[in-house]
Parts: C-alpha cells; structure tokens; sequence
C-alpha cells in the first residue's frame, strides 16, 4: 500500500520480466505459472509414526536374515541322532564299560553327549580309539585333557569325539561327543 492509500500491484522490473519470457523448453508457459512459491509450511520432518515404521521393517529384515543363516536343518538333528547311536553302540559294543551318562544339557547348553567310567573298569584309551577308527572315525590333534580328538563326516556335518584320560595305555575317565546339532537337544529340556 502506498501513503495515498493505493495498491501498487504492478510487478517490478525483475518479476515482469521472468513473467513474462518463455520456458526454457519453448512451451510457451511462463515461468512464473510453472514456479510455484514456496508454501508456509515448507518441508515436513517425518513424524514418530514414520520414524517408528522405518525402525520396524528394518528389524523385521534383520531378524529375517538372522533367523535364516541360523535356521534349524533337519540335516544337523540327523547328525546329532547319528552321534547318539553311534555312543550307544559304542556303550554296547565295548565290555566292560561300567559307565555313567551324563544328560546332554546338565551342565551346559552345548548339547555334549558325555560317558563317565570309574577309574577300574572302563575301556583302555587306546582299545576306544581303535575301535572308533575302524567304524571311520579319523583321529586328529587332542587338547588336553583330552588323549585323543576323533573327527567324522555325516553328510556335510562334522563330529567330534573326545576321549579323555590319563594316556593312551591308561583307562579312560571321560567321552565327550559332539555335533552341529548338539546344542538343539537342549532346546526342548
């Protein structure tokens, strides 16, 4: 408004001439038609409701791809059942073996299926581990307490047993077996 009272509605210099001069794609529409001026609320942050959606599927992704490279296969339930056999055999096969079981979540999570033999009637050490190898079980580097580190290969999964004991010529105190699956058996206890 001016002192005279007046509105000056005419554009200035600047603004009539961008007003009127063409696209730049010769569409003939002024460039102020397609400009738009800005609006009072400008660019909106996104909300919580957004924020918290965002957060959601980005979790719901990551647990996918967790839960799917830690899948349960039925292949590792199946290598761990072949372990529980093969140590019953082993229990039946080898006389004397005044044995104690150990239930495989007892004492931890990790699903060992563990044979404890007094100190006067177990298996030699050495006799176990013969045994063990002609059922193809192949020895490999022990740590001690362990006198010898037994490996073998059920479709793609491998076993492990341990057997502990003073030496090879002496009685063994401990058995300890092992496989992918061994810690789902303590899933249902």
């Amino acid at each position: 408004m001016s002192d005279s009272g007046f509105v000056d509605e005419v554009p200035s210099g600047h603004e009539r001439a961008s007003a009127t001069r063409p696209a730049p794609g010769g569409s003939g529409i002024p460039v102020g038609a397609v400009e738009q001026a800005p609006t009072a609320r400008g660019r909106r942050r996104p909300g919580a409701a957004t924020i918290g959606f965002v957060v959601l599927v980005v979790g719901l992704v990551a647990f996918g791809g967790w839960a799917w490279r830690a899948r349960v296969h039925a292949d590792d339930v199946a290598a761990y059942d072949s372990l529980a056999r093969e140590i019953e055999v082993l229990d039946r096969s080898l006389p004397p073996l005044a044995h104690g079981e150990i239930p495989p979540c007892r004492d931890t999570d990790s699903g060992w299926i563990t044979r404890t033999y007094p100190p006067s009637t177990g298996p030699q050490a050495a006799e176990l581990v013969g045994y063990l190898e002609q059922k193809g079980w192949k020895q490999g580097a022990a740590v001690p307490p362990a006198v010898a580190h037994l490996t073998r290969d059920v479709d793609g999964h491998v076993l492990t047993i341990d057997v502990e004991a003073g030496a090879l010529n002496q009685l063994v105190a401990l058995l300890k077996g092992q496989s992918p699956g061994s810690g789902l058996g303590c899933l249902g206890r």
